[in-house]
């Protein structure tokens, strides 16, 4: 307990609220159109809000999507019925960017000492932040999951404490994540391994936590759920797998959002690149602590979970990796962008000088991506706010169909009360 009030003292309370301040103006910088001018995105609207007005927010908390339960999205949902329709899209983003901004104080918190400095660790949150390749993850709840399964991550690593405002945040987390999408289970083995280690209380509760989720979820799954999920022909192969892993993933962390995946060309190079990165993800992984071999090993999973079974729509005559590897699907990405990265910084520790210089040269590569790629592209005005005060000044039992982003994507609401 001693330790743990010593470790504090090295971030202070309200040092942590600037940072996290911080963070949050960060993440508005990269998409400022997501307070100045809020719209819902895709599932935002047209499931998450519209199920939640239409059937009420607590009515719809337990619907599945997807095969899965959504509790992050559908708590945002219920609270944006508080205010006016207008106001929506602003509730749920700001919620979306507050969570995005957990991962910071998580990486600053004294109990994430086994990553390294404190120095070390605001570069890991650093780099978060600025992470280029991610749009997909900016200001939109329905993502929120990604970022949750990266917060219950970083709980599950982090150093036990008996502080109570920190069991009910872990709690919380894991709970929300567990709840929010399919990351439960692929993060229960990560609980498990870390549980086994350290044979702690703690860990073992954490694991429970994650395996009764993982229970509920599966049920979902097993229910409904696989055959409400989108069938495609997914068009695998080794040769598409080089392209995405090196235009995606490893260039895609470099340079930002890119083409270079898509199409016949580069294919030398594109290989040359698949396997540069991943051997210095594996020299990382050699070199490193537990908590980065384990995020390493997550990140790893989660991309070949993701290249298994993505949810994507592809177009007549184009398969889903052929989709992916032309761009779509940026949130599949986040974790091996973000583990190679990390793996990148982490070389800039090692001892060995080439590693260092190799460090060096794909930092200063990567600022240009971080610099090219740091604001995200705003989305279309859809005059978002004439349909909402059009809906608002409509008579009870219309029914209104508002456009959403991306074109294509709309949301029904049957007015059935007055709004606030």
């Amino acid at each position: 307990m001693t330790s743990d009030r010593h470790d504090q003292a090295q971030l202070t309370l309200g040092k942590q609220a600037l940072a996290f301040l911080l963070a949050f103006v960060v993440l508005v910088a990269r998409r400022p159109d997501a307070v100045l001018h809020p719209q819902f995105w895709a599932e935002d609207g047209r499931i998450f809000y519209a199920d939640a007005y239409n059937f009420g927010g607590w009515s719809s908390f337990f619907h599945s999507y997807a095969g899965y339960l959504h509790a992050v999205p559908r708590f945002g949902a219920a609270l944006a019925l508080l205010v006016p329709l207008s106001l929506a899209p602003l509730v749920m983003n700001v919620i979306a960017l507050a969570i995005q901004a957990i991962p910071v104080n998580l990486l600053l918190s004294f109990r994430s000492s086994a990553w390294g400095s404190l120095r070390f660790r605001a570069a890991l949150a650093g780099m978060y932040l600025v992470l280029p390749n991610c749009w997909e993850l900016s200001a939109i709840i329905s993502n929120s999951q990604w970022v949750l399964a990266l917060c219950a991550f970083l709980v599950l690593v982090a150093r036990p404490t008996e502080m109570r405002v920190w069991r009910l945040l872990d709690v919380s987390i894991l709970l929300f994540c567990g709840l929010s999408g399919p990351f439960c289970i692929v993060l229960l083995p990560v609980a498990v391994i870390i549980a086994l280690k350290r044979k702690e209380r703690a860990r073992i509760l954490y694991a429970g936590l994650l395996g009764a989720c993982c229970l509920v979820q599966g049920w979902e799954l097993m229910g409904t759920g696989i055959s409400n999920r989108s069938h495609y022909i997914l068009g695998a192969s080794p040769a598409l797998f080089v392209r995405i892993l090196a235009g995606q993933v490893y260039l895609g962390a470099l340079l930002g959002s890119n083409g270079l995946a898509a199409g016949q060309g580069l294919s030398i190079f594109l290989a040359c690149v698949a396997v540069g990165g991943t051997a210095l993800i594996a020299l990382c992984f050699v070199v490193s602590g537990l908590e980065m071999r384990l995020f390493l090993f997550l990140a790893v999973v989660l991309l070949f979970v993701s290249l298994i079974s993505p949810a994507t729509w592809p177009p007549p005559g184009v398969t889903a990796w052929q989709q992916m590897s032309a761009g779509a699907g940026i949130r599949y990405w986040f974790f091996p962008n973000l583990a190679f990265a990390w793996s990148i910084l982490s070389c800039d520790r090692s001892i060995k000088p080439a590693l260092r210089v190799a460090s060096f040269c794909l930092s200063v590569l990567m600022l240009g991506g971080i610099l090219r790629d740091f604001q995200h592209v705003p989305f279309i005005d859809l005059n978002f706010r004439q349909y909402a005060q059009r809906f608002e000044s409509s008579p009870i039992g219309t029914k209104v169909t508002i456009p959403l982003n991306p074109p294509s994507w709309e949301m029904d609401l049957v007015k059935h009360r007055r709004t606030p």
